[in-house]
């Protein structure tokens, strides 16, 4: 069989009647009589190993093509194509893998996309400097929790047998258990630890490269925001009666999370006593991360209301921490400075029109701490907003409630009683009429600061630019939010020696889906966005992409991906698979 570069040789098989496999190659031409392309030569290339895809070529053939002589020739993508000694091995290694348990036809490409962004962030190298190789069966049981929507661990071995994760056995309820059951609080701490030194290292490498282009590069900021997770478990420690919005007949724990801005990775999560608040466990989480040695330096911490209080401005300060949180207006003299300023806070002149908010420094607070028995004085800004729109929205939204109370009341329907313990003050009775009407002047007060709102910081002068920084922190409180609710996140099924390592797998989950948000918002200006703006559809999406079972060997074929998915693989900066995926 001579070559000739007119000649092109295609590949083929067939099996015979006793189950053999073999390979021949041939070459069309055109018969012009019948007007059809007909093979014109057929050669025998050699015998098929259907659980390798090795070709054991002929005699025949060999001499034909001495190039292939003492090569280990495999046949993919219907090719001859010459493997290493060491890929050779490995090939009929995976062959020797019992995929027995796996379905012919599985679910690729939001497991393969959310490995490799776990990849990519070095989370996957965290997880097995801390945890070994058990730290690859932690991830995919995070991977699991969430895709599955927080089905039960037991269920764990007959979804992976329709999902693709790569090099993963199935894991029984009893080994689950075990391997949870190995996740300690040290452990946690250590694998926060190479977290948050991660992103510190990177943000570091961003500032001294723009310092070179003359460039300034603000802070690494980085969000905290809890929930709470409820839980039906005798044996928890931390377990305890909070302040739960549902299931208040059950014991919860908190769950703090501090979230990088620019990845929406968990640089430290805090697991505490549920019947502690925000407020009061802010010192605590400071205290450890620093003790950990985690460098708080160059990092802006952002925190909603629900962490504001003036002890903790004054521990950060005392610490020298960076920070922006919010200002609850209980404060009373937030409240007088509104005041002072409530014709700015109505001025055009003091508006910004794309955010749709006035807003003014309402003044440079003077704040001071010791150290080696110095004393320093430190400005702190306190930025004063409001917005007409969430103004009038709260208002709307409290005197509907408050009507409502009035409503019933004066029907003498069923009392609502979560209704009457918040609104029963703006509302009383006629004594002679038995009628119930509003109380103007209470109802007139309890309005009064609806659409105000304030930030305090020691790092951003201009109220603008902190309001920008504020509400991008949004981001990850909304996915924290989606993800809870999307995931059952607000039960606890575990016990006192798991219920760590159901936590942290809930984490891994938490940071990923975080991830694909933050990265997702990071593009829009370039005009890439989620199908529908939502995530879960993303996620949909990505599901329909399927890989198929190569015959007889330990591999899969990945289907042809759609435009719409190669779109998302963009979106979220993973490459494009390869056409054969191992197990």
């Amino acid at each position: 069989m001579a070559d000739s570069t007119d000649i092109k040789w295609n590949f083929s098989s067939y099996t015979d009647k006793k189950g053999r496999t073999y390979i021949i190659s041939y070459y069309n031409k055109w018969d012009s009589i019948k007007k059809q392309s007909r093979v014109a030569q057929r050669v025998h290339v050699g015998r098929l190993n259907s659980d390798t895809g090795e070709v054991s070529l002929g005699k025949t053939y060999l001499e034909l093509h001495p190039e292939y002589t003492g090569c280990s020739v495999f046949y993919e993508d219907n090719r001859l194509v010459i493997r290493s000694a060491e890929e050779a091995l490995s090939i009929r290694q995976e062959a020797d893998i019992d995929l027995s348990w796996r379905c012919d036809c599985i679910s690729f490409g939001l497991t393969y996309s959310l490995w490799e962004m776990a990849k990519r962030h070095g989370i996957i190298s965290s997880l097995k400097s801390v945890f070994g190789e058990d730290g690859l069966d932690l991830l995919r049981l995070g991977i699991y929790e969430l895709c599955s929507h927080s089905m039960a661990m037991h269920n764990y071995e007959d979804w992976l047998s329709m999902y693709y994760l790569p090099d993963a056995q199935p894991l029984s309820g009893q080994k689950i258990s075990r391997l949870l059951a190995t996740v300690t609080q040290e452990k946690i701490d250590d694998y926060f630890t190479l977290r948050h030194s991660r992103l510190t290292e990177l943000h570091q490498q961003k500032k001294e490269y723009a310092n070179k282009k003359g460039l300034y590069v603000p802070p690494m900021m980085m969000a905290m925001d809890s929930t709470s997770i409820s839980t039906y478990s005798k044996t928890i420690d931390d377990a305890a009666f909070g302040h739960a919005k549902q299931d208040d007949f059950l014991k919860q724990v908190n769950l703090t999370l501090c979230v990088d801005y620019a990845s929406g990775d968990v640089c430290y999560a805090y697991e505490s006593e549920g019947s502690v608040n925000d407020m009061t466990i802010f010192p605590d989480i400071l205290m450890r991360m620093r003790n950990m040695g985690m460098d708080l330096s160059d990092i802006l911490v952002v925190t909603d209301r629900g962490y504001s209080s003036v002890m903790n401005v004054q521990k950060q300060i005392n610490v020298q921490i960076k920070f922006l949180t919010g200002v609850k207006l209980t404060e009373d003299s937030v409240k007088a400075k509104i005041d002072r300023y409530k014709e700015s806070l109505n001025n055009p002149v003091f508006m910004k029109g794309v955010l749709g908010v006035y807003a003014r420094t309402g003044e440079v607070e003077k704040w001071s701490s010791t150290c080696e028995g110095y004393t320093i004085d430190h400005d702190v800004y306190l930025h004063l907003y409001h917005s007409g729109t969430l103004g009038e929205q709260e208002n709307v939204n409290f005197m509907r409630d408050v009507q409502r109370l009035l409503d019933i009341q004066n029907n003498k329907l069923k009392t609502d009683r979560n209704l009457w313990q918040r609104y029963s003050k703006y509302i009383e009775q006629d004594k002679k009429t038995k009628t119930w009407y509003l109380k103007a002047d209470a109802v007139e007060k309890a309005c009064r600061y609806n659409g105000y709102f304030a930030l305090r910081t020691n790092e951003i002068s201009d109220p603008f630019d902190a309001l920008v920084v504020y509400r991008e922190r949004n981001i990850v409180e909304v996915a924290f939010k989606q993800f809870k609710v999307l995931n059952g996140g607000e039960r606890l099924y575990a016990t006192g020696s798991t219920y760590k390592g159901k936590i942290f797998i809930h984490l891994l989950a938490q940071t990923l889906r975080m991830m694909m948000c933050v990265t997702a918002a990071g593009h829009k200006a370039e005009g890439k966005v989620l199908p529908g703006e939502s995530l879960e559809k993303a996620m949909i999406q990505l599901k329909k992409l399927q890989a198929t079972k190569a015959p007889g060997i330990g591999s899969y074929i990945t289907k042809e991906i759609p435009k719409k998915t190669r779109d998302l693989f963009d979106l979220f900066g993973i490459p494009y698979p390869k056409k054969h995926i191992k197990n």
